[in-house]
């Protein structure tokens, strides 16, 4: 149930391009091309129009045939470096980038020129600094591009920031980061960040309740109804949970999320029946998306929750540790590490998982979960315990628990 977040970034790097590329002033002297004028003109008009429509892959072949007869121009290097930060290509994006600065020290008067600033140049290289797990020249770029997004025109800007600061441990910084998010205006794509954000922070029922105005302002796009669906079960609301699961499931493009999440849902509320067949679609979305080579900690985590409802902890596990290799500072690997163990049998190893997971008192219904094998374990009290401070993060149904807990 580990989720990534949607960066608008993919969207907007082009948009706010720092050009409008055009030709500096005739008196300019530079190396003799062998592309003419028109010739040239007509290319960066295409890749102007390449750039409204968003076309990160026709953007970067124009720079890059451009980049054949004007090796020396910075701009070129700078918008290729751009596309490659949007179509995920950090490494490649940040040589780029480094190779646009140099020539621009060394070609102070290039013959192309652009007039936009810096601003997409920190804004792409924080997130290709980030995606590349380098935190501290991450935060370095994103702390230049807000300091000139005076106005807050960006705010996934701060999103961005606040997931660097968790990353380098100052959860804090980061929360003042997500005060300040919620003081923006926010489309449906920022309400989609900051919920996920949200639930990084331990702030579970703004995490569900963002993730609503999310799905508000884009109805019927599955990822946003599948989060909504996760957030709402996280506090227990699994009645709204399911109906946000069904409609994310209902759609023509549902990842595996919203299956792997709806699955578990179902097998824990015990309609087993109904939980296999969405754990073995997301089991069949998770084999398509292995054969495209895909490395993301939430498609290991969700194809992990597949396998454990259908009781194949070994298949399970394999994930879990592909998981626990691309990030190793998160904790999803031992929450369900500890429902393997408790699914076998093995409930002080079990307890002993949750105990790791919720180290840090970032979760909300994992305390719950915890309280259901101390309660195995016949430490009531505890469990109790338990179930009240996930009744403080809010988890919505803990006094019924408790009442049955009581009861007993």
């Amino acid at each position: 149930m580990h989720k990534p977040f949607l960066f608008a970034f993919s969207l907007i790097l082009l948009e706010m391009n720092s050009s409008e590329l055009c030709f500096a002033s005739p008196s300019v002297k530079t190396k003799p091309a062998t592309l003419d004028k028109a010739t040239t003109d007509m290319y960066l008009a295409k890749a102007k129009s390449y750039r409204a429509a968003h076309d990160s892959k026709s953007v970067l072949k124009i720079q890059e045939f451009l980049l054949k007869y004007y090796p020396n121009e910075p701009v070129f290097y700078k918008i290729a470096a751009e596309c490659y930060s949007a179509l995920g290509e950090d490494q490649k994006a940040i040589d780029y980038f480094d190779k646009s600065e140099a020539l621009f020290k060394t070609n102070p008067k290039p013959h192309f020129v652009a007039d936009k600033g810096a601003f997409p140049v920190y804004l792409c290289k924080a997130n290709s600094y980030n995606n590349l797990k380098k935190y501290s020249k991450a935060l370095e770029n994103v702390n230049e591009a807000i300091k000139i997004d005076t106005a807050r025109n960006f705010p996934a800007l701060y999103f961005l920031r606040a997931n660097i600061l968790l990353q380098l441990d100052r959860f804090d910084d980061a929360k003042k980061d997500f005060d300040t998010l919620m003081k923006c205006k926010l489309d449906g794509i920022d309400s989609y960040d900051a919920a996920i954000l949200a639930n990084r922070l331990g702030l579970f029922n703004d995490a569900a309740n963002l993730s609503k105005k999310s799905v508000a302002k884009n109805p019927l796009d599955p990822k946003f109804l599948g989060n909504c669906g996760y957030f709402l079960f996280e506090i227990g609301k699994d009645s709204e949970a399911e109906d946000f699961f069904k409609r994310a499931i209902a759609s023509n493009d549902c990842g595996m999320n919203a299956y792997s999440d709806y699955s578990w849902l179902e097998k824990i509320t015990g309609h087993i029946d109904q939980a296999e067949p969405h754990a073995k679609k997301a089991i069949s979305l998770y084999a398509e998306a292995k054969k495209k080579k895909i490395n993301e900690i939430t498609a290991f985590i969700n194809g992990a929750i597949a396998y454990i409802v259908l009781n194949q902890f070994e298949d399970a596990r394999q994930q879990l540790k592909l998981a626990q290799q691309l990030d190793p500072k998160d904790r999803e690997y031992f929450r369900h590490e500890g429902r393997i163990l408790k699914a076998e049998g093995k409930l002080d190893e079990a307890l002993e998982a949750y105990n790791k997971y919720l180290e840090k008192g970032l979760a909300c219904r994992g305390y719950s979960e915890r309280a259901a094998i101390l309660k195995k374990l016949n430490r009531k009290d505890e469990a109790k315990k338990d179930l009240e401070k996930a009744k403080e993060k809010g988890y919505v149904i803990a006094d019924g628990e408790i009442a049955d807990l009581d009861k007993e």
